[in-house]
């Protein structure tokens, strides 16, 4: 999706400032004004720029794309009626949003001479970074580096860089630019200065016991309705297929609401462990998609690499595998496809995790498939443990049982470990299992963030949406997650569609040795970038402890991939960010 830049100012003299800063933007060339109501103006600019509608009688507009939850779980594909909010406080409008809608957006919401309220959706899917320059509130996707419209005293700040060091999955609530204010997902900002904050979503208020549930058809029937108003208007879909069950069920919905898809992909190393593509062909064969296959070799990661998707907000971790980034997309230009349909996310909402804590969720009497002893054997058998080591385990503290992910090992002592993630700390009457499935969905909300193949087209996690997340949140997470194989629910959803030998399938692929192998060729290139970089000159990565693991033998040997290639993009954003602020 390409990028927004919003103004909204108050009356009287700051319009003045305003029209100065409209008239900078409309010089760059590049800028087209999509929505001007009173005091307000939306440009938007890129290949797939984002869609933006007036909220009428109120000034407003709501950037992306926006669809009606109640015709959706009827099983329509239609956009929410934006008239619902005539004459509706800004306030109160955001709570219908939230209630009532769903989709990929951002709402500007205006009263009168009332500074304006923002509203970011729940998924998290259009960034919302905001700030004010000469009285003029800026809300944008990308703020730009220099010139009238960006922040005052913009630089990078190394706090809230250390606090994304220490915990990655903050990414969606922190930007590490001062002077700017991110707003998270399913978050409310009101004021002119966007001070006044209120959380409207959690995952908790949805993953607390419920007497009721979707069954099996239910969900698919509301999987089946999110792809299809995801793909609404589409004329060209480029589908990633991995091999495994949550990509074969985009594909099924989009086969039932007949989604123009072009074609498929699957990306394959050579050797046994990593190639994918016989059981990317049973699914590509079974709806009648052609296969396009990739082969894959070790990645070369250099600064340079890293360098073409660190110039957004935040640091680019959806491009940590660069080479695959590239190549899809390569893959969407040639085929022509407008918005790329991936089936991320759908380990951590169809809970794929045969997680220790669900054996906690069992001896505390939530709803089992097949009774309490029952359902305790069958973790056992997935966790390969038995279940007097389960039982003993579900009674240590869920903190105990499970940390999260820790901060990078080579982390400077003085970086000081921040609050977790909002939701993350919201767990009042949350079951243990449930807290894993909501840490999950924090952890992925990285897959939003700046990628070469989301510049290309539109970048689509239809299992990462609204109504999906919702749903699977309410069902007791043992009846998601225990049965003979993984994901038994979302595996009974879709039975009559998807290959027998995708449903039965117990494992996957494992890539890896393949990524380890790929940083510890790129060693000569990375370790002068990390260790004479900008992370190390400001004390927050220790260069004594990070030495020895960037070694072509530790690196293959030890799990120490993601912490690395995690400091490389950070490192990789803070150069890039640096150079635009004191480029003139």
């Amino acid at each position: 999706m390409g990028e927004y830049l919003a103004m909204v100012w108050p009356r009287g003299v700051p319009s003045q400032a305003a029209e100065a800063k409209r008239a900078a933007i409309e010089a760059e060339g590049d800028w087209t004004l999509a929505h001007r109501a009173h005091e307000i103006a939306v440009y938007v600019r890129g290949a797939r720029p984002p869609v933006v509608r007036a909220v009428p009688n109120q000034g407003g507009a709501v950037i992306g794309d926006l669809f009606d939850t109640a015709a959706t779980r009827e099983g329509r594909a239609q956009d929410f009626p934006l008239h619902l909010m005539v004459g509706v406080a800004p306030a109160d409008a955001a709570r219908l949003l939230i209630r009532h809608a769903w989709g990929r957006y951002v709402a500007i919401l205006k009263a009168g001479d009332a500074p304006p309220t923002l509203l970011r959706d729940p998924t998290g899917a259009l960034d919302c970074l905001t700030w004010v320059r000469d009285e003029v509130t800026f809300i944008a996707s990308i703020p730009p580096a220099q010139g009238p419209c960006a922040p005052e005293g913009l630089a990078v700040d190394w706090t809230k860089v250390g606090d994304l060091l220490a915990r990655g999955n903050l990414w969606s609530e922190i930007c590490p630019l001062a002077g700017v204010v991110a707003i998270g997902p399913g978050t409310m900002r009101a004021g002119w200065d966007a001070s006044q904050a209120t959380r409207l979503w959690r995952p908790a208020d949805h993953a607390r016991p419920s007497r009721t549930w979707l069954d099996p058809k239910g969900l698919a029937d509301l999987v089946d309705a999110c792809v299809a108003a995801l793909a609404k208007d589409r004329s060209s879909i480029l589908l990633e297929i991995s091999g495994g069950l949550d990509s074969a069920i985009v594909a099924a919905s989009l086969t039932r609401c007949g989604a123009p898809v072009v074609a498929a992909i699957n990306a394959y190393w050579p050797q046994r462990e990593g190639d994918e593509r016989a059981w990317a062909q049973r699914i590509a064969d079974r709806f009648g998609f052609p296969l396009v296959t990739s082969l894959r070799g070790l990645m070369a990661v250099d600064g340079a690499v890293l360098d073409q998707t660190a110039g957004a907000g935040r640091p680019g971790l959806n491009a940590q595998d660069p080479d695959l980034d590239r190549d899809l997309a390569e893959q969407l230009r040639k085929v022509g496809a407008q918005a790329l349909f991936t089936g991320q996310g759908g380990d951590g909402v169809f809970y794929q995790m045969g997680h220790p804590a669900l054996a906690a969720d069992i001896l505390q009497g939530r709803p089992t498939p097949a009774g309490r002893a029952a359902s305790l054997a069958m973790l056992a058998r997935r966790t390969r443990t038995t279940v007097w080591s389960l039982m003993a385990r579900a009674m240590q503290p869920l903190a105990r049982l499970s940390p999260g992910i820790p901060p990078p090992s080579f982390l400077a002592d003085g970086v000081a470990l921040p609050p977790p993630h909002p939701w993350v700390a919201d767990h009042r009457g949350v079951s243990p299992a449930k807290r894993i499935q909501i840490r999950g969905l924090t952890n992925i909300q990285t897959a939003y963030g700046d990628s070469l193949r989301g510049r290309a087209a539109d970048l689509i996690h239809p299992l990462m949406a609204q109504p999906i997340i919702e749903a699977c949140l309410s069902i007791p997470a043992p009846i998601l997650a225990l049965g003979a194989v993984d994901r038994p629910f979302a595996r009974a959803a879709f039975a009559d569609r998807l290959p027998p030998e995708s449903l039965k399938r117990r494992s996957k692929g494992d890539v890896t040795v393949f990524f380890s192998k790929s940083l510890a060729a790129s060693l000569p290139a990375l370790r002068p970038f990390l260790l004479d970089g900008r992370l190390a000159a400001k004390g927050l990565i220790d260069s004594d402890r990070l030495e020895p693991l960037l070694h072509r033998e530790p690196m293959i040997w030890r799990d120490c991939v993601g912490e690395v290639m995690l400091a490389a993009t950070v490192e990789a954003w803070v150069r890039a960010w640096e150079r635009k602020i004191t480029t003139v």
